[in-house]
């Protein structure tokens, strides 16, 4: 058979998204302060947008039209949904205006500022801080080495983790310091000389191996009474008993009765286990809640957080001046491409705002007992049930609901904390793993610290409560709470 070149049709269905709705997607799962950063570079970039300042009226009108949770969201409320997204209009004229955009999403009014802007006051300054590499470099650098032993402590800094600890043997250290200083000959008993001063700085206990030599490190430097010289020895010569808290063991080796087992014990538990975490450069998670929970007499109103929804409108000046403009000239395509990125980014921020206002609302209207009573009236709730009743698929409140957050009475929460699979009990309303999750929390919480409560027991105690769960399931998720079995809880509440 003759192989011949030839035309065929095929007819086929292909889902395709527009830039507008690619950009709603994206913009929908954004975070509020990753929301912040991209209007902000936005800004720089697209003179067509500007920040809408006149602020104070449009409050009181947003104000006005707030919402309670019970009432019903219009009809005609738009969306973020790929079924039903509308294609951006190429119009040169502005079809969007702010109170159109945010008719249906209240926002919470501003308090007073003050009439001194440049005045910022002491609470709110904070010490600059210090990481540990800087803190050894500084008492590296001030430090009377002999010949090339400040080129070895380098080396040795720079091979301590953010905890404290050593992370590579000193023969890998050797080498590094052999590969990287061709000039340079040393030796482990140098490098080890090193090492020994290096463990002298701050924080006591740095520059360690393993937890063992932290800890002796910083008992050394504790005043030597009995009880510390016998801790030293102790994790010296059965540190693994130590792990395991076997401490009839210890007690027969090292001839100690009860109280003075508790004072060895206790004088290991008073050592850090971790010397370098105090100079750890950790900054708390900047977290800008998307939507606002505020008790209502006749409920509660769920309102959008306006930090997290800038005020962005379109600059008219430019407008006008493109009316000016020949339609064909390059000045002419410039302004409506930036109007229509400009139109898009707040047609995006519209849909984003909207559809978390509607997760917003049926969360709250689900979850309302939990604000009044707390975890352990959390009810089971999964996103599928939000897609089915808002009419949005599951991917969509996927995305309104990771990395965004509520600020309510109880505290800021993500929307996902919200949602917890149901356990079924037998006839009864089923109870959310979260609600299962603090009813054991509190009775351990509430247990005799000489009797723990085993998960047998834990599981008879729930049923009292008429709550049905399996042993393994408590086990499961008292494990997740990082929470020690029975016995385990036994020997820590010894020596608390």
């Amino acid at each position: 058979m003759a192989l011949m070149p030839g035309l065929q049709i095929n007819i086929g269905q292909q889902l395709k998204l527009t830039p507008q709705l690619q950009q709603s997607i994206k913009i929908l799962q954004y975070s509020a302060l990753e929301v912040q950063q991209t209007i902000a570079t936005t800004l720089e970039s697209n003179f067509m947008l500007e920040l809408d300042d006149e602020r104070e009226e449009e409050e009181k009108d947003a104000l006005e039209a707030s919402e309670v949770i019970d009432s019903t969201p219009s009809d005609n409320e738009a969306e973020l949904d790929i079924e039903s997204a509308e294609v951006l209009s190429d119009d040169l004229s502005v079809d969007c205006e702010w109170e159109e955009i945010y008719i249906d999403s209240p926002i919470s009014s501003l308090s007073t500022a003050s009439n001194n802007d440049d005045y910022t006051a002491p609470e709110n300054y904070t010490a600059a801080e210090i990481s540990l590499h800087e803190k050894l470099a500084w008492q590296s650098d001030i430090y009377a080495w002999e010949d090339s032993q400040a080129v070895i402590a380098d080396y040795i800094i720079d091979n301590i983790d953010d905890e404290g600890f050593l992370q590579n043997s000193l023969e890998d250290i050797n080498q590094i310091i052999a590969e990287n200083e061709p000039d340079l000959i040393c030796n482990l008993t140098e490098i080890e000389a090193v090492l020994a001063i290096i463990q002298q700085f701050e924080p006591t206990g740095v520059a360690a191996r393993d937890l063992s030599e932290s800890l002796i490190l910083q008992l050394k430097a504790e005043k030597q009474t009995p009880y510390v010289v016998t801790a030293i020895q102790l994790i010296k010569e059965n540190f693994d008993l130590l792990s395991i808290r076997d401490y009839k063991r210890i007690k027969k080796i090292y001839l100690l009765d009860d109280d003075e087992l508790m004072e060895v014990i206790q004088t290991i538990q008073s050592m850090s286990p971790r010397p370098g975490r105090a100079y750890s450069s950790i900054q708390n998670e900047i977290v800008i809640p998307d939507l606002k929970v505020f008790r209502h007499k006749n409920g509660f109103m769920v309102e959008l957080n306006q930090d997290a929804f800038p005020r962005l409108t379109v600059n008219n000046t430019y407008i006008d001046m493109a009316n000016n403009i020949p339609n064909n000239s390059k000045e002419s395509k410039q302004i409506k491409e930036q109007l229509l990125e400009a139109k898009g980014l707040i047609k995006s921020i519209k849909s984003r705002g909207e559809t978390l206002l509607r997760v917003g609302r049926y969360i709250v209207e689900k979850q309302a007992r939990f604000f009044d009573e707390g975890e352990q009236a959390m009810y089971p709730m999964v996103l599928r049930d939000v897609a089915e009743s808002l009419d949005l698929h599951e991917s969509t409140i996927s995305r309104a609901t990771n990395q965004k957050y509520i600020q309510t009475p109880r505290g800021t929460f993500e929307l996902k904390y919200f949602f917890s699979t149901g356990v079924s009990q037998y006839g009864n309303e089923d109870q959310s793993a979260i609600a299962i999750k603090s009813h054991i929390k509190q009775l351990i919480e509430n247990e005799n610290p000489a009797k723990p409560l085993s998960d047998n027991k834990l599981m008879r105690l729930l049923e009292e409560k008429e709550i049905n769960v399996a042993r393994r399931t408590i086990a499961k998720y008292r494990e997740s709470m990082n929470i020690s079995s029975s016995s385990e809880r036994k020997k820590m509440n010894q020596f608390k």
